[in-house]
Order: structure tokens, then sequence, then C-alpha cells
């Protein structure tokens, strides 16, 4: 899969390549969008079929802690005790994660109605639960210990935007799937967003803006990876060795709504920024060049 994604980012970022090249004689009638002539002939105003986007996204949502699990060797000051994972049970429901990306995305329209695209880009992010511990046939708890994963790596992914239209209404439906290979922390991401919207498109002093409101369907699945003694360290006269997690998180909440609005400057320069709301919480801005 990861393999596939990239390739399809190179093979849409040489289409692009390739067709600027490609397009200087005016009178050559361009192979993309297919059926474009017949939907000028009839009526219908096409954006430039090529683009390149600058994309920042800040995210922050709750997820479920699927399972976290401990191993490692426990010492009581140098007295060994046993196996981490056969004395500590260890809990934990709920984690906060805010991640940052920044990435580029190369699109092309392939129909009037069918955009396609590939994204590429760098994911800056922390999780962060409150872990209860209980070691086995003691009284000794302890409750509500910081456990932080601080993490980034590379994302890379690969979308399609289903659109329609009528009149000044327009209706999209956004879909891609991404994943994360993380180079701090052992471990992937992977997601799955699904975003309908309903719009309205205006002219204001020549440039063409477009407002919608919308939802996202957000499926992250992550599973994490790395040194216990890097995440949180037992009180003391405990200690640990060789101790590894592993935690494995997904969408507390997958649906959340939105509102956007972009505005072309012109036929080739566009600007576009999202907000969404609810239970996740985000903020998109995106600088775009058309041709």
């Amino acid at each position: 899969m990861k393999n596939f994604l990239i390739l399809s980012t190179l093979f849409t970022l040489n289409n692009l390549l390739f067709s600027a090249e490609g397009n200087t004689d005016q009178k050559k009638k361009p192979i993309f969008p297919i059926f474009g002539q017949e939907a000028i002939e009839r009526g219908y105003t096409l954006p430039n079929t090529y683009g390149i986007n600058v994309i920042y996204v800040d995210m922050e949502q709750q997820v479920n802690i699927n399972s976290l699990n401990l191993t490692g060797d426990i010492f009581l000051n140098k007295i060994p005790l046993g196996k981490l994972e056969n004395l500590l049970t260890v809990k934990a429901d709920k984690a906060k994660t805010v991640n940052t990306n920044e990435l580029v995305r190369a699109d092309m329209w392939v129909f009037p109605f069918l955009n396609v695209y590939g994204i590429l880009g760098k994911t800056k992010g922390k999780s962060t639960a409150k872990v209860d511990i209980q070691v086995d046939k003691t009284p000794i708890k302890i409750n509500n210990m910081d456990f932080t994963l601080k993490y980034e790596g590379l994302t890379y992914g690969a979308g399609a935007v289903l659109a329609a239209g009528h009149k000044n209404f327009f209706y999209l439906l956004d879909v891609n799937y991404t994943e994360t290979s993380l180079d701090i922390i052992e471990g992937t991401i992977s997601a799955l967003v699904i975003s309908p919207k309903i719009g309205y498109t205006f002219d204001f002093y020549n440039t063409k803006n477009y407002i919608w409101i919308g939802s996202m369907y957000q499926d992250i699945t992550q599973t994490l990876r790395g040194d216990i003694n890097d995440v949180f360290s037992l009180p003391e006269p405990f200690r640990v060795e060789n101790g590894k997690f592993e935690v494995k998180e997904s969408s507390a909440s997958p649906w959340n709504s939105t509102v956007g609005f972009r505005s072309e400057i012109n036929k080739n320069i566009e600007f576009t920024t999202e907000i969404g709301f609810g239970k996740r919480k985000s903020v998109t801005a995106s600088l775009g060049y058309r041709f």
C-alpha cells in the first residue's frame, strides 16, 4: 500500500509537469478533463485542469485506547521482581491527540465531475492519556499517571473528489486515504477521511468565491510502540529494564461538522480555509496554483 500511494503521488506530479510543457500549442484540444469541452458548451465554467496546493492542518480530537501493553523487567532497587506484563494491570480508556500537518497536494480534473489527487508531507503530533496502574496481588496502585507520546513522520496518500452543481449551488464528496510512517517512535497512523459538502458560489470584486457547510468522517487507527522510559517513569524505588510499550488507538468520535471558504484570486491563484468543530476541532489553510 505504501509503495502504491507514493507511486500514485509521483505519477500525478509527473503528469502535471508533462502537461505544463506539452500545452504550448493552444490550438490542440487538451485531453483532460475528458468531456471538458462538452461541459463548457453546456454553459459550465471549469477550473484549470491541474493544481498544486501547499496545505497546513492543525487538529485536536479524542481517541479511544483499544489496548495498552507494557513489557520488560521490573526491579525493586536491585531486586528483580519479574516480568512487567505479569505483575502490572494497566488501564486507560481515552487520550487526546494534537496533530499538525504540512502537506503538498497535486491534483488533476480527469472529468468535469471527478478530481484525483496525491498527498505528500509531514505530520507532527502528541497523544496524552491518564493511566491507572495496579500492582497485582498488592494494595499498590498508581492513578492518573501521565502517558504522553510525541511523534512525527512522513505522510502520503491519495484521494478523489466528486463534484456537481446547479446554478450557484455546488455539491462535493471528498474521499482520501493516508498513512504516516513514524520516525521517532515505532508505529504507523492510517486515516480514511470522507467529507460531503454543500455550498454556494458568488463573485466579489473580480474574484470567484465559494462558501460551504459540511461534515467530516475520519476513521483513524494508530499503533505506537517504544521505550517505556521515554514516556513515563515508575516512582522510586521501582525501575524498569528493557521496558517496551504498545498502544493501539482509534477515533472516539468519527464525525464532526465543517464550514469553509475558498477564493479564486484569478484563474491561477486560490486560497482555501476550513474550520472543523464539535468533538474534533481543526483549522485548515491552503494556498494553490492552477494551470
